[in-house]
Parts: C-alpha cells; sequence; structure tokens
C-alpha cells in the first residue's frame, strides 16, 4: 500500500512544482527524488515462497508462509513441503509454459481475453480522464491536484474492499459507477462546469478502485505455473491502452463528447464482461491450468455462494497432493 501512496502524494505535489520550477532539468532532478524512498523496500517486502523453493531454499519459504498463516489466523498444516524432489518437478513443469499456453486451452483462453480486455479499457480510461481535463474549465492545477488527490481515497476503498468484498461484485459496482459518471458529463460540460469536475472525479474514483481490484483478481484467477506470465501479458495491454489514451482527445474533432462517450463504453463492455469471470474470493488458489474454475454463465454478482466445509472437505479427499496454504484470505 505504501507505493501507491507515496506515488499519489508525488503526483499531487507536481502541479505546484511545475508552477514554482520554470526549470525543465530542476524539475526532472525533482521528480527522480522520491524513488530513491523505495530503496528501503528491499529489506521490509519478503521473497516469494515459490521462487525460494525453486533455488532448492524450502527452510526460508516455509517460515514465510507459517508466518503469513499466523498473521492472517489461518493454521498451517503441521507439513507444507513434502520433499525437495516433488517441489523441484513442479517447477520443472512451470519452466515448459510460456505465452502461448495462455491460448491454447480452452478455460484458460476464455479468462485470458476477457483479461486482457479488462486492463487494455481500464488504462484507457485512467489515461483518457487524466489527458481530458486540460478540455474543463477552471484553474488547470487545481484540477490536476484534485484529480491526484482522489487517488486516496480511491486506494483505501480498493483495500477494504479487497478485504471483505467479492471481486466481481466489487469490481463491478465500481467500474460501472465510473461509467455512468463519465456517460453524464456530456449533459454538464458546459452548464455545470462544478458539476462536471465532480463527475470527473467521481469517473476516475470508480475506475481506480475497479483497476486496484483488477490486480489481486488478475493473480486469484491465474494459476501459479503461469501466474507471471498472465500478470506480463496484462501489464503489457495496459501500457498499449495508455499509449493509444493520448489520441482521444483528437476524436474530439469529429464529436465534442466523442472523448466521454468512448471510455464510458469500453467501461459498459468490462463491467458485462466481469459478469463471466468465476469468482476467486476466499476460493483456494490454482497451481495449474486444469485446477482454474470454469468461465461462468451470465449471473448476478451477488449469487456468489462462499464454499461450504463439506465441499471442501470432499475436495481435498479427492486429491492426493498435500496441504498447502495458499488461499486467497492472504
Amino acid at each position: 500500500m505504501c507505493l501507491p501512496f507515496m506515488y499519489v502524494f508525488g503526483m499531487m505535489l507536481l502541479p505546484a512544482t511545475a508552477y514554482l520550477l520554470r526549470n525543465w532539468k530542476h524539475l526532472s532532478l525533482l521528480m527522480a527524488v522520491p524513488g530513491l524512498a523505495s530503496l528501503p523496500l528491499w529489506w521490509l517486502i519478503p521473497e516469494s515462497p515459490r521462487w525460494l523453493v525453486s533455488k532448492g531454499r524450502l527452510q526460508e519459504a516455509e517460515r514465510l508462509l507459517r508466518s503469513a498463516a499466523l498473521e492472517n489466523g489461518v493454521e498451517a498444516p503441521p507439513v507444507i513441503f513434502l520433499s525437495a524432489n516433488v517441489q523441484q518437478s513442479d517447477s520443472k513443469k512451470a519452466e515448459t509454459l510460456n505465452f502461448l499456453d495462455l491460448l491454447k486451452a480452452k478455460s484458460i483462453r476464455s479468462v485470458t481475453l476477457i483479461l486482457w480486455f479488462l486492463w487494455l479499457s481500464t488504462h484507457v480510461t485512467y489515461f483518457g480522464l487524466s489527458f481530458n481535463m486540460s478540455t474543463l474549465y477552471g484553474n488547470p492545477f487545481l484540477n490536476y491536484f484534485l484529480l491526484s488527490a482522489v487517488e486516496l481515497p480511491a486506494y483505501t476503498v480498493s483495500w477494504l474492499s479487497a478485504c471483505r468484498l467479492s471481486r466481481r461484485l466489487s469490481f463491478i459496482s465500481f467500474f460501472l459507477l465510473g461509467a455512468l459518471a463519465l456517460f453524464l458529463i456530456q449533459f454538464t460540460l458546459h452548464s455545470h462546469p462544478a458539476l462536471t469536475l465532480f463527475l470527473v472525479l467521481l469517473g476516475k474514483f470508480g475506475v481506480l478502485v475497479g483497476t486496484g481490484i483488477l490486480y489481486m483478481f488478475t493473480g486469484e484467477l491465474s494459476p501459479t505455473v503461469i501466474r507471471n506470465t498472465v500478470m506480463s501479458s496484462c501489464a503489457m495491454l495496459s501500457r498499449a491502452g495508455s499509449s493509444i489514451s493520448p489520441y482521444l482527445l483528437q476524436l474530439a474533432v469529429f464529436y465534442e463528447f466523442l472523448p466521454w462517450m468512448l471510455v464510458g463504453s469500453l467501461s459498459l463492455v468490462s463491467v458485462v464482461l466481469c459478469f463471466f469471470l468465476p469468482e476467486t474470493f476466499r476460493e483456494p488458489l490454482p497451481d495449474t491450468i486444469d485446477q482454474m474454475q470454469a468461465i461462468q454463465r451470465f449471473r448476478w454478482p451477488c449469487a456468489f455462494k462462499p464454499p461450504q466445509k463439506d465441499d471442501m472437505k470432499s475436495a481435498k479427499d479427492q486429491t492426493s497432493l498435500p496441504e498447502i496454504i495458499c488461499s486467497t484470505r492472504f
């Protein structure tokens, strides 16, 4: 949580700093200084247990998992890693998977295509809102400051939603809120400048909360053996979306409200596609592609039913794999 808040504070101070420092060299140096604050995180952020296992450091990986279980109030199993041979064989299987495996199996192909579109649309909307702030009335420095300040409550709400609410319901609710705010802008753009600014801030709030939830949702949907590949491909699509977003301003030549309508439409399509994704809140994380949940039929997001104890017990009896503490409760 510390990195997003550090980023937001830097964005909030950027307009005032740019106004005071007219020399671009001094401004560039000042923008590079906050990056030094991330250096202590080298000693604070724990290492990935799966990476430690792949390197044969089983004791360190088990110690991290047990500390995570203790912190989250989860009872750790007596034996986490049966032997180094089992884990090494799993790591060898993971090494054979590549980018093309995201599109081979039907289950992971459907989920991957939906996630790619969600990441593309969220970042087109996010950066499109930021670039379109120049078209609003009022002090541009104040508008940019407010647009950056709204990220503080957005990150806080995203964190609270991740702890209490389901992933699908949270993403659909907040992203739908942002989409509706963007569609209403065309009715208030010239007549009510203050209300327009409020709708823009509300739209970015909803989009940003949904983006924060999407990070967790993507990691929980992806199997462990190819999770890094899924996250990397989604990040690549997000960069493509952020590169496309500046050109949205050029669409205003054809119709003044077309940029706002486009980002709002992308948000609505993302909401509809999210209905088909399986719920992952407090569900076991998939380790392999075969363990992934199937794509869901269209249903209301509130229909999520938490797993019962009997179902979890029967699922454990059907598998011969060792019990692991790998759940989205972390």
